[in-house]
């Protein structure tokens, strides 16, 4: 990449942040592109076998990570996509740009996994920012030690050696999290938290054990066995609440409740009705599978200071999980791109486009918005 001569470190500071970026490009594109497949592809990934396998394939990700087997592409491919770098020319922007988006294409079998497993993320998410973000963070941060090599060279990098295997093992647990959060739209709530319990007991019962090879002693390594001990208490307490029977926050009753609206009849009418009330409506579009939908349902809509303010509202609710041909036409006729998104129509029955919301809001901001369209007042 430094073109075999000697530079100067603001130089190779230079071409290895550029290589970085067109590594960057090539993930930051997969990210956009799975995230960009539309609302059908989002539906699609909700299925309940589909979700079954991603967690399998999640899981089977973890395992590579802790070292059962290695996953990586084809020999004849990886030989093909590193000829393909090598003949781009090394030293100017151009050639380095080239080189690190090729560069990008090639992973590695310690990148397989956590590639594959953002990727999938990203499709279940659906969110053209959080694709491009993601996967562009990704990206760095597997750059960020070549920027260090290029410019440093040995001096500042940790040298190889077993804490690579830990990092891997870690990142291993970082992935079983996956499925635990795949599965929860399938799961009774207890059984989600038992999962969720099993894992960070499992982790942090793995950290504490690791405490006696860390490079360091003394007040370090206390401090590493006490955070694992926290972290294994912390993940025990759910099941300890239901076991002996604490109270836990879902217990507390529910006031906001929704009109389900299956299509743009049933939508018209609700209008009609709250516009002969004098009421502002609130349009929810929500799927199971949405994970920003259920984060307004919990965080924002049951917030103790803003039911009082829905409770003015005609509160509507499009179901859109099952992708059914009246959910694609209630979609096509609001323009809704993707989900979560909310409508509002005022008082007076005209709706408000500027008012849309698209994305995850918490309850002050909320509250905020609705003040900063007169719908508080309403």
């Amino acid at each position: 990449m430094l073109g075999g001569g000697k530079r100067s470190h603001k130089q190779a500071l230079l071409l290895s942040m550029v290589y970085v970026q067109g590594m960057a490009l090539t993930y930051t594109l997969l990210g956009l592109v799975v995230a960009s497949a539309g609302m059908q592809f989002q539906a699609a990934m909700q299925h309940p076998y589909v979700l079954i396998g991603l967690s399998v394939l999640f899981v089977a990700l973890a395992l590579s990570m802790f070292g059962l087997y290695t996953l990586q592409l084809p020999s004849s491919v990886q030989t093909w996509l590193n000829n393909l770098s090598n003949q781009q020319k090394g030293g100017n922007l151009l050639g380095v740009f080239a080189m690190g988006a090729i560069s990008g294409l090639v992973c590695s079998p310690c990148t397989t996994a956590p590639l594959s497993g953002a990727l999938l993320y990203v499709a279940q998410s659906g969110d053209l920012l959080t694709g491009g973000v993601a996967l562009y963070a990704l990206a760095l941060g597997m750059g960020i030690p070549l920027i260090a090599a290029a410019v440093f060279g040995n001096k500042l990098l940790p040298k190889a050696g077993n804490w690579m295997e830990r990092v891997k093992i870690l990142f291993g647990f970082v992935l079983l999290a996956a499925p635990i959060f795949l599965l929860e739209r399938l799961l009774p709530e207890f059984w989600s938290s038992v999962l969720w319990s099993g894992l960070g007991i499992a982790a942090f019962s793995w950290l504490y054990h690791q405490k006696n090879a860390l490079p360091f002693g003394g007040w370090k390594q206390s401090c590493v066995g006490i955070i694992a001990i926290l972290g294994l208490f912390a993940s025990a307490q759910p099941l300890l609440n239901h076991w002996l029977g604490a109270p836990t926050s879902n217990e507390s009753e529910i006031s906001v409740s929704f009109t389900r609206v299956s299509n743009l009849a049933e939508l018209n009418a609700e209008l009609d009705k709250a516009k002969l009330a004098g009421k502002p409506v609130m349009l929810d579009f929500y799927a199971d599978w949405c994970v920003a939908c259920k984060e307004f349902e919990k965080y924002t809509f049951h917030d103790a200071n803003v039911e009082p303010v829905l409770a003015n509202f005609v509160l509507l609710q499009a179901d859109v999980t099952r992708n059914q041909v009246q959910d694609i036409e209630m979609l096509k006729a609001m323009d809704v791109l993707g989900l979560p998104t909310i409508e509002f129509w005022d008082a007076n029955g005209t709706q408000l486009p500027s008012a849309r919301l698209t994305g995850f809001v918490g309850a002050e901001d909320f509250l905020e918005h609705l003040n900063q369209y007169a719908l508080l007042n309403e």
